[in-house]
């Protein structure tokens, strides 16, 4: 019982690395442009079964920590590992879910666009972060919520890899960190060090060096850990106990560890040597807006939530390939231009002009953002030259006000060409994307 709960923190700390039917109104979302407008989570599903959700989530670089980037901060890393781990108390079962770290989202309540390990940095603090990635992993998952969130750092990882004594690995691709560090194809045993820097593999790889493939060692790592924990029970208690040194250093939750012991007979009888393992993959973009991004399988999303959790879900709007290509030829530029209005608008205002260039601004710019609204997924030619013939005449309308208002701000629409750089495309646009 206690070995099982165990087991299962310390496999996600290694890898940082009733049906509902829809009615057809429930199906068809309400036609907003989320990048200005945030989504909200929607109504949480019933599901037959008794679930347990908790949101496994393990930063890309510490305070301390090697690695590339060295962020002294642990604020400014992203969580490159986000695993739902779905724990069915009706079927005693496991699932594992797994979200590309490149996977493209909108995080509700905060404007702009992102990819979901930058969830946890649109917040000022490290639990305001962790709350922000839960709301934005309940979104994609149709408003199926996190009961719990896990955090782990790198030097965790390496710390419960060590007390374990390392792991067997059967290396499925040769790689190297850094000039020193080489590791080689085949049958492995790794120590913490070595753990973190399977889990963590990517652009090194000589086979499958995206985020996909990354995603399937890190599934490698916890059969592993499985294997050697079923051999030997001893290994989770030692494990609890670095947990329980680097709680709120390495290792932040909402649970204290009096909850996790609480919980350890409500999971008595569980088979955790079987375990669902599912990724919200879908199409890479490799290098689109200067970033690769991952753009989630709709259909395969819907399979994976029904399959956990028998329940059906919308599909998410605005969320695809084709929608985000529109964005960045020419959605941006919408944007951009309303939040110049916005800022010519409001000099105006304070400085008490009142001219028919305000007001003309102030419709022209509820115009555009209704016709931006109106392009959706399909991305109509009609709706998509609407938007674009409103953004012209906003921008005429706020030249104008500047010029009569004697504006002293900088009216060039283009200004950012970085997308992440201008606030109301990126709200939290301090972050870097690296």
């Amino acid at each position: 019982m206690k070995r099982f709960l165990a087991s299962l923190l310390i496999a996600c700390c290694l890898v940082s690395g009733a049906v509902q039917s829809l009615s057809a109104a429930e199906e068809v979302q309400q036609r907003t442009a989320y990048i200005l407008e945030p989504p909200t989570v929607p109504e949480e599903p019933r599901t037959e079964h008794e679930f347990m959700n908790i949101l496994f989530l393990a930063a890309d670089n510490g305070e301390g920590m090697s690695g590339g980037l060295k962020k002294k901060d642990l604020r400014n890393c992203h969580t490159d590992s986000v695993i739902l781990i779905a724990v069915d108390m009706t079927d005693k079962r496991i699932s594992l879910i797994s979200f590309p770290r490149d996977t493209l989202t909108y995080v509700p309540g905060i404007k702009g666009l992102y990819r979901i390990n930058g969830a946890f940095n649109c917040s000022n603090s490290i639990r305001e972060g962790l709350e922000r990635a839960c709301e934005t992993v309940a979104y994609l998952m149709g408003g199926i919520k996190p009961d719990h969130y896990v955090l782990v750092t790198p030097d965790l990882v390496v710390k419960t890899g060590d007390a374990i004594g390392g792991l067997d690995i059967d290396v499925k691709t040769g790689f190297h960190v850094g000039s020193e560090k080489k590791y080689k194809k085949g049958l492995q045993h790794l120590d913490g060090e070595g753990i973190k820097d399977y889990a963590k593999l990517r652009k090194s790889a000589n086979t499958n060096n995206n985020d996909i493939g990354r995603t399937e060692r890190q599934r490698q790592i916890i059969t592993a850990l499985f294997e050697k924990i079923k051999k030997n029970t001893d290994y989770a208690y030692d494990i609890l106990d670095v947990i329980v040194e680097c709680f709120d250093q390495d290792f932040f939750s909402d649970m204290t560890v009096a909850d996790i012991l609480e919980m350890l007979p409500i999971i008595d009888g569980f088979d955790y040597s079987s375990i669902n393992n599912y990724v919200m993959d879908g199409e890479l973009e490799l290098s689109m807006m200067h970033y690769n991004l991952n753009f989630m399988d709709q259909k395969k999303r819907q399979h994976t939530i029904k399959e956990v959790y028998n329940v059906e879900v919308p599909r998410l709007s605005l969320n695809s390939r084709g929608y985000a290509n529109y964005l960045y030829k020419h959605g941006f530029d919408i944007v951009k231009t309303i939040r110049v209005c916005d800022e010519v608008v409001s000099w105006a205002s304070q400085h008490g002009y009142g001219g028919e260039w305000l007001t003309t601004a102030k419709k022209r710019c509820e115009e555009a953002i209704s016709a931006f609204s109106e392009v959706d997924d399909k991305r109509e030619k009609s709706a998509t030259i609407k938007a674009e013939k409103k953004k012209e005449a906003l921008q005429e309308a706020v030249l104008n006000l500047a010029r009569d208002c004697d504006y002293t701000g900088n009216t060039d629409f283009n200004e950012m060409d970085w997308f992440n750089k201008d606030p109301y495309i990126n709200e939290y646009y301090q972050y870097d994307w690296s």
